[in-house]
């Protein structure tokens, strides 16, 4: 007898509107999760008998409702869930507790993040191989990785996670997008295609939205509607996304505009100095990294100094990635005791890091005090790849400094023939 008939008589009254989420979800996870079964070897039950037809499947798949209950049963089964008869995921979880988590993650209340997501974690683990339960406590595990360790979800993990928007609560999707966009920029992944950030219920993703128009050069756009976040901000006394405003704001600075950026500085200066208390030390940290970065990147290397000094004091994470930035604004600046002093404790990098190794030029220069014949083959060998591989963002200065040795090194022929060939690879 046919597996699919039966078992007929066999019901887990699935209602209707969870069919449609079972058999999305159904084929969300053979596709990504289980993709290396053919679609012969899915539709066979653990006794290797058929579970049901290739079109019935398909059906499922594309929401169409099969009457038959025991036939979802056994696909889940297929995926490693179960559905649950006893309880339903809406009443396990009562709506305000995302709104609550959404709020928290708006307002940056950290210990509030924690406490959410670690207690529902922990409330859904029990829980975690029935479908529905199973997405909701994946989410909370995510946010609580990240909140409380600051690790962001895999790049395979972003992927599963924009495809629940119609599974999971909005606030909790709100929530885990800003995730998925941290990931995906921080990867160098700039396609938008599925934040629709503009007009978000999340304050945290409405700055978002400004972050994607830098990135598209909206600039005029970008400061538009950076000044209609700064009026609500401001009006609910929301200073730590309002800092993130003013941080990301900076970005649309140029050369040219030196005078706005000091004004932004000083509106920074004075909304830290007011509210120190209640603004997070991470987001401290932050916001002297992305100023000082955006002062080095305007010329502004006092500016830049005063900012990145007290990152690296703060034992920041990436103080090695701005120490480059540091040693540039010292050198240019003329502040070359200090650059001495920076690069005393370090040693030659010898890893793969890309910022790293361009900090090994200072090191080789002011603390192995190498002569410039070195210097010259340093740059020439290592700078341009690391350079191409870093978006060009210390092209200038490594020019001007190999220009210079070229000058000091009259005996370095080939050299001189190299630079006057250069001028894709380190143009001016």
């Amino acid at each position: 007898m046919n597996y699919e008939a039966r078992n007929t008589m066999h019901y887990l009254k699935i209602n209707d509107s969870d069919k449609k989420k079972i058999g999305y979800l159904i084929h969300l996870y053979r596709t990504q999760q289980f993709k290396h079964l053919s679609q012969k070897s899915f539709l066979l039950n653990e006794y290797n008998e058929p579970i049901c037809t290739r079109q019935t499947l398909s059906k499922i798949e594309q929401d169409v409702i099969i009457k038959n209950d025991s036939i979802y049963e056994e696909l889940l089964k297929k995926v490693h869930l179960k559905f649950n008869t006893d309880y339903c995921i809406e009443e396990f979880l009562p709506t305000s507790i995302f709104s609550d988590l959404l709020n928290a993650c708006d307002y940056y209340n950290l210990e509030k993040l924690i406490s959410i997501s670690k207690s529902y974690t922990k409330q859904l683990k029990p829980f975690k191989e029935y479908i529905f339960f199973h997405e909701y406590y994946e989410c909370f595990k995510w946010i609580y990785t990240y909140y409380s360790s600051f690790e962001l979800p895999t790049l395979q993990s972003t992927e599963y996670i924009i495809l629940l928007k119609n599974i999971i609560n909005s606030n909790l999707y709100e929530v885990m997008m800003d995730l998925v966009f941290k990931k995906r920029t921080i990867s160098g992944i700039y396609d938008f295609s599925y934040f629709d950030f503009k007009n978000s219920n999340s304050m945290i993703n409405r700055g978002n939205h400004m972050m994607i128009l830098y990135n598209q050069s909206k600039l005029s756009e970008m400061l538009d509607y950076c000044q209609d976040l700064e009026e609500e901000y401001s009006s609910k006394n929301n200073y730590i996304r309002l800092l993130d405003i003013y941080s990301l704001k900076g970005f649309a600075f140029s050369n040219t505009e030196k005078e706005k950026f000091e004004k932004l500085v000083s509106q920074i200066n004075h909304t830290v100095e007011a509210h120190h208390s209640n603004i997070p030390k991470i987001k401290i940290s932050q916001l002297l990294k992305n100023m000082g970065l955006q002062a080095f990147r305007i010329d502004m290397y006092d500016v830049a100094i005063n900012y990145l000094e007290q990152y690296i004091a703060m034992d920041s994470p990436y103080a090695n990635i701005v120490g480059i930035d540091l040693c540039i604004s010292y050198q240019k600046t003329n502040k070359i005791n200090k650059l001495k002093s920076f690069i005393q404790s370090k040693e030659i990098y010898k890893g793969d890091g890309q910022y790293e190794n361009l900090l090994n030029y200072f090191i080789l220069k002011y603390k192995f005090q190498i002569d410039n014949d070195e210097l010259s083959y340093f740059i020439v060998n290592k700078v341009p790849i690391i350079i191409d591989n870093t978006m060009g963002k210390y092209e200038q200065f490594f020019y001007e400094e190999l220009s210079m040795l070229v000058e000091q090194t009259k005996c370095y022929k080939d050299l001189k023939t190299y630079l006057d060939s250069t001028s894709d690879m380190l143009p001016i």
